[in-house]
């Protein structure tokens, strides 16, 4: 338990998964708990970047926007203004299709959710671009 990291709001039957899965691991490899050098070199590996959203999450927050921007961006789609503020953030592009609009707001907001970092703070810290 000690050596697998702990992940910010994972529930104990999800922790007791990851023990199990590394314990079948070092089973099938033929490696101890008590592995220094093996220990050492796992310390090294980097992480990959994953989404914490299954892909209907993102499909379905995909189409709330999609929703949104159909709907003339109205407030009663956007309850929460995070759609605006990421829209209003983003760079438009010439002859960008709604759909990929949606989901280029769609991959902010997941990225944000992926690093603590919410669209208010975002809005708050960020200086207004002017056109030079």
């Amino acid at each position: 338990d000690q050596m697998l990291p702990k992940k910010r709001g994972q529930k104990p039957e999800e922790r007791a998964r990851d023990i199990e899965s590394a314990l079948d691991w070092m089973r099938t490899h033929d490696v101890t708990p008590d592995d220094e050098e093996l220990i050492n070199e796992f310390q090294k590996l980097g992480s990959l970047p994953m989404t914490r959203r299954t892909p209907e999450d993102r499909k379905k927050e995909t189409d709330d926007i999609m929703s949104w921007l159909r709907n003339g961006k109205s407030d009663t789609e956007d309850p929460t203004g995070d759609f605006t503020r990421i829209d209003q953030m983003l760079p438009k592009k010439k002859g960008q299709k709604p759909k990929d609009r949606a989901r280029e707001i769609e991959s902010a907001l997941d990225w944000m959710r992926n690093n603590d970092v919410s669209p208010e703070d975002v809005e708050q810290s960020t200086p207004g671009f002017e056109k030079l």
